[in-house]
């Protein structure tokens, strides 16, 4: 998949990212990474006295990114409409400030059937916000 077809995908054709306003930063194939980032609008926050953005917004950048980073890994386009989450956890570390959001996710372990991911979620400080592991079944 190429740098062209993975935006489009990752930005424009799944419609909760869209939504959300998720941006494709970068991305490599070895090893298997991918770098998303979000402006954060007033509709992002969670917490209206603090300004916080919402936890549930973290959790779906990581398994958007995750997903990217596993889809990213399987190569093939075929094969991506089967990259389906199975298990994810995420663990919040602190509360992000700013505007921006980056997470990259890396592949740990891409086989035939399963992908493992790991991902970093950081404010535009570079204050690492949150922690995700996720784990994807890839369809025959």
């Amino acid at each position: 998949m190429d740098e062209t077809a993975l935006r489009t995908l990752f930005e424009e054709l799944i419609p909760f990212n869209k939504l959300l306003g998720l941006k494709l930063e970068r991305f490599t194939r070895t090893p298997a990474q991918v770098v998303s980032r979000l402006e954060l609008r007033p509709e992002h926050i969670g917490n209206a006295l603090r300004g916080m953005p919402h936890g549930g917004l973290l959790s779906a950048l990581i398994d958007a990114t995750a997903g990217a980073a596993a889809a990213v890994a399987v190569g093939d386009p075929e094969r991506i409409p089967g990259v389906a989450t199975i298990d994810m956890r995420v663990d919040y570390l602190k509360p992000a400030a700013g505007v921006q959001l980056l997470t990259t996710s890396d592949v740990m372990r891409s086989g035939s059937r399963v992908v493992v991911v790991r991902s970093e979620l950081h404010d535009e400080l570079g204050t690492l916000v949150a922690l995700g592991s996720n784990v994807f079944n890839v369809a025959r």
